[in-house]
């Protein structure tokens, strides 16, 4: 591919900063003047667990979603590119594509696909996606310092897990302009210069992604003209899961997508506790917490993002310390 004609004439830092300033400059373009068919966003009907159905993302009604068809293909294309390749990576790279597909058609349907059948879809490609790195690399992961060797059937189970909760709490994330793409772009590069020499090739690839959704961010910071959809933010959050993995520290992740975790995931918690146990966890916070800072504590929009991208800052230099 190409990436084996540039070796042969220049160093691979600079192969990859070409690639990523290819991401950074097609993906600008592209937003520039969104294609025609890509859906518009309506307002997220969701429904509560005491049944009532609210709207919410009211302010992007009418807005270009699902453009994370577009940018996510072009990562996956100067991923490929740019990039050695191997069996491995591959098909980590048709996962993703598959990641992306079924978010966008979610985005693209005319009634939004139940609970039950994204939450399938997420479990068989997070199984996929374990499968995969048990199959190729070593279960032995490192914590405090210390190398633990897990069990393969541990580890598979383990890792699907993670992949599965980064998708959905990623998702779950993006609600506010600009918050998704700056907090994902400040980990994946905290993982590059954390774990560049461990996994050079993933790292690399977290780069290409981050310069990707800058010129994504050009188009989504508020006021928003684009919005990434599942079709984006379920991509991003396999590629978060795929780093930890990767690294060698997997329960690094606590850390380095502390943000997520609780702005998404803590609303998952909730509405499970209501929906299985019926206890009333919260009552008095929205979950995502995003929503809560805008409605409740009247935090301006274009603020968020910066406050969550400052908050995942402080966790991945905590993180530095730890490793």
């Amino acid at each position: 591919m190409l990436y084996e004609m540039m070796a042969e004439k220049m160093p691979e830092w600079m192969i990859y900063t070409i690639g990523g300033s290819c991401g950074f400059l097609i993906t600008l373009l592209l937003m520039w003047k969104p294609f025609g068919f890509l859906p518009r966003d309506g307002g997220k009907r969701v429904e509560t667990p005491d049944g009532k159905i609210v709207v919410i993302n009211e302010n992007s009604n009418g807005k270009v979603t699902g453009i994370g068809l577009v940018f996510v293909i072009v990562f996956l294309l100067i991923s490929v590119l740019f990039l050695p390749l191997n069996t491995e990576f591959l098909i980590y790279i048709g996962l993703m594509f598959l990641m992306m597909l079924t978010g966008y058609l979610d985005d693209a349907a005319a009634a939004p696909w139940g609970e039950l059948v994204k939450g399938v879809l997420d479990l068989v490609l997070s199984v996929g996606a374990a499968i995969t790195f048990v199959s190729f690399n070593s279960t032995d992961v490192i914590l405090f310092g210390n190398t633990i060797h897990m069990p393969v059937w541990l580890y598979a189970v383990l890792g699907v897990i993670l992949v599965w909760v980064s998708i959905n709490v990623t998702n779950c994330s993006d609600g506010v302009d600009g918050l998704c793409g700056s907090v994902s772009i400040v980990t994946m590069v905290a993982y590059f210069l954390l774990f560049r020499t461990e996994m050079p090739n993933f790292a690399w690839m977290g780069i290409l992604m981050s310069a990707v959704l800058a010129g994504y961010l050009v188009f989504n910071w508020n006021p928003s003209k684009v919005l990434m959809g599942d079709a984006g933010s379920r991509t991003i959050g396999f590629l978060l899961a795929l780093l930890a993995m990767q690294s060698g520290h997997p329960f690094i992740f606590l850390l380095m997508s502390l943000v997520f975790i609780f702005d998404g995931g803590m609303g998952l918690i909730k509405v499970s506790l209501i929906r299985f146990l019926k206890i009333k966890a919260f009552p008095n916070v929205i979950f995502p917490f995003h929503d809560h800072m805008r409605k409740n504590m009247g935090v301006p929009i274009r603020l968020i993002p910066v406050i969550f991208a400052m908050v995942q800052i402080v966790c991945c230099a905590i993180a530095a310390i730890i490793i």
